[in-house]
C-alpha cells in the first residue's frame, strides 16, 4: 500500500489555485529540514508532531540531529524515524546536514544561521518567529496543548511558502504568539491542564477528533472518555489524521480502537457506532448520558444529531471554506445558543445526495453503494464502461464509502465533507481544548463563544465573537421538552 497524498493536495491546490499534479511536483521538489533545541521545555514535545505533520504532505524531509545547542537523544532521532516510515516508508527521514536550497525550520529560540522559522511552545500556546525577529523569554515550559500547536502553527507557514499562494490570500506576519486557552497573545500565562474527565464524549475520530486525542494523550489526560465513530481507518487518512498509519489502513483498524491505543492512560469507552445509535443507547441505559461533548463531525446533519444529546456544554470544531483552511470552534449550551442556532437548518443542501451523485458519476448500483464499507473488488467494475472502468481501478479496495470523498464528489458542498490538511484540522482541535480548558478552569466565562480563522492567516485580534441563542431556534421554542429529556438522561442507572 502505497502513501496517498491526495486529500492534503486538494487542498492546496485548492488554496493555490493550480492543478494536483502540478502541485505534487512541486512540493516533491521541496525540501524541508528541521533543527531541534532539546533543552527548552516541551520541544522534545513538538517534535515528532512536526516531522509527522511535515511527513503527510509530498515534500523531502531531512534533520540534523545536532541541533543548535545540545544534539537530539539518539532514541528520539529512531522513534522519528519510524514515525515517519509508518507513514510513507518510500519517503524517509534523512539524517543531516541541510541540504542546498532548503527551506530550514527550527524548534528553539536560537536559530542556526539559515534558519527561515523557528518556533517554541509556551504554556498551551505558540510562540513564532521569522528569521531576524527575537523570542521573548518562554513563560512557562511548553504542554502538549502548545506542542500540537506550535507544531501545526510552523506547518502552516512551510505550507504558505511552498504552494505558491496566490498574493492577497495568505498573511505574512513575522510574529505569532497566541494562546488557544485565553484566545490571546498571552502564552505561558494559563497552564491549567485539563481535569480528569468524567461524563465526556467525543463525537467523531476523524481529522479534528484525531487532533484531540493527540492532544489528550500529549497531556496526560486521565479519567473516562466515550468516543462514538462509526467508520474504519482507510489509507487516505494517514495524511489527514494526526494518528494511524498505513498498517493500519491496511488492517482496516476501527477508528475507535486507534482511541484506546493512542489514549492509554485514559479509560476509553469505544462506541463504533453513530451519534444517534448513542443517543438510542443512552436512552435505553446501555450508555451513558455525557455532560460534556466534544464535536468533531463533518457535516450540519450531524452537528444537529450531537446537539439532540443536550449536553450541559458541547464543543464543536470545525474546518471548511473555499479552501478548505478555514478553522473554528462553536460553544453551545442545551438552552442556547446550541449548535442548531450556529448551524441553521437552511443552510443544509438540497439536491442530489452524495450515494446518488456516486452512481451517477460511476455508475456503480446504489445497491452496492449501500454497502459502504465493503472495498471496492474488480466484480464491482464488471458491466461498467472502459472510462468509468479506468477511474475506479484506481481505487480497488477502498471502502465504497470513501469514494465520494476522496473522488471530490463532496468538496464543493457545505453541509458534505471537504477534506482538509492535518495542520489545520490540528489548529481546529487545540481551539476546542483550549475551550474545554478555559471553561473548566473559569479562565472563559459568560456568552457562548464563536471563533473562526483561516490557517493560511493565523490567528487574529478580533476573531470571537460572543453568540447568543437564535430566535427562533428548538432550543428556545421547545425548552420544557429538552429539560425533561435531560432530567431523564442524568438520572442514575
Amino acid at each position: 500500500m502505497s502513501t496517498d497524498y491526495s486529500r492534503g493536495l486538494r487542498l492546496a491546490s485548492a488554496a493555490a489555485g493550480t492543478d494536483t499534479a502540478t502541485l505534487r511536483a512541486a512540493m516533491s521538489a521541496t525540501r524541508v529540514h528541521v533543527t531541534a533545541d532539546p533543552e527548552i521545555p516541551g520541544v522534545l514535545t513538538v517534535i515528532p508532531v512536526l516531522v509527522a505533520d511535515l511527513r503527510r504532505l509530498p515534500y523531502q524531509l531531512s534533520l540534523d540531529p545536532r541541533g543548535a545547542t545540545a544534539p537530539l537523544p539518539d532514541h528520539v532521532v529512531d522513534d522519528l524515524q519510524a514515525l515517519v516510515t509508518g507513514i510513507d516508508p518510500d519517503h524517509p527521514l534523512h539524517v543531516s546536514t541541510a541540504p542546498p536550497g532548503c527551506l530550514h525550520i527550527h524548534l528553539g529560540t536560537q536559530p542556526p544561521p539559515g534558519a527561515a522559522l523557528s518556533g517554541i511552545p509556551d504554556g498551551h500556546g505558540v510562540r513564532l518567529r521569522h528569521a531576524g525577529h527575537p523570542f521573548p523569554h518562554q513563560t512557562a515550559p511548553g504542554s502538549g496543548l502548545g506542542a500540537v500547536l506550535t507544531a501545526a502553527s510552523l506547518t502552516a507557514e512551510v505550507f504558505k511558502r511552498t504552494t505558491g499562494l496566490r498574493t492577497g490570500t495568505y498573511g505574512n506576519a513575522p510574529t505569532l504568539d497566541f494562546c488557544p486557552v485565553t484566545l490571546g497573545t498571552d502564552p505561558g500565562t494559563v497552564t491549567n491542564t485539563v481535569s480528569e474527565l468524567e461524563s465526556t464524549a467525543l463525537i467523531g475520530a476523524g481529522a479534528i477528533g484525531t487532533g484531540i486525542i493527540l492532544i489528550l494523550n500529549l497531556l496526560g489526560a486521565s479519567g473516562e472518555l466515550t468516543v462514538v465513530e462509526p467508520e474504519f481507518f482507510e489509507s487516505p487518512n494517514v495524511t489527514t489524521y494526526s494518528i494511524g498509519t498505513l498498517n493500519d489502513a491496511a488492517a482496516r483498524s476501527h477508528k475507535t480502537d486507534l482511541a484506546v491505543r493512542y489514549l492509554p492512560r485514559l479509560d476509553v469507552n469505544p462506541f463504533p457506532h453513530t451519534a444517534q445509535d448513542f443517543i438510542n443507547a443512552i436512552d435505553n441505559g446501555t450508555a451513558s448520558w455525557p455532560g460534556t461533548v466534544l464535536g468533531a463531525v463533518h457535516s450540519i446533519e450531524a452537528r444537529h444529531e450531537i446537539q439532540r444529546i443536550h449536553a450541559d456544554l458541547t464543543l464543536d470544531g470545525s474546518t471548511g471554506g473555499q479552501a478548505g483552511t478555514t478553522l473554528a470552534l462553536h460553544e453551545a449550551l442545551p438552552q442556547g445558543p446550541c449548535l442548531r442556532c450556529y448551524y441553521p437548518r437552511a443552510l443544509i443542501p438540497t439536491g442530489p445526495s452524495a450515494p446518488q451523485r456516486l452512481h451517477a458519476l460511476t455508475g456503480l448500483p446504489l445497491q452496492r453503494i449501500a454497502r459502504g464499507q465493503d472495498p471496492l473488488t474488480p466484480a464491482d467494475l464488471e458491466g461498467l464502461s472502459a472510462k468509468r472502468q479506468a477511474a475506479l481501478s484506481p481505487y480497488l479496495g477502498v471502502p465504497v464509502c470513501g469514494l465520494s470523498n476522496i473522488m471530490g464528489l463532496t468538496a464543493n458542498d457545505a453541509d458534505d465533507f471537504q477534506p482538509s490538511a492535518g495542520f489545520v484540522a490540528q489548529q481546529a482541535a487545540c481551539l476546542v481544548v483550549g475551550a474545554m480548558i478555559a471553561r473548566s478552569t473559569s479562565h472563559a466565562t459568560g456568552p457562548m463563544r464563536h471563533v473562526e480563522y483561516d490557517a493560511r492567516f493565523g490567528p487574529w485580534h478580533d476573531m470571537t465573537t460572543p453568540r447568543r441563542p437564535r430566535s427562533g431556534c428548538a432550543c428556545q421554542s421547545e425548552t420544557d421538552l429538552i429539560a425533561r429529556v435531560r432530567a431523564l438522561r442524568r438520572r442514575p442507572r
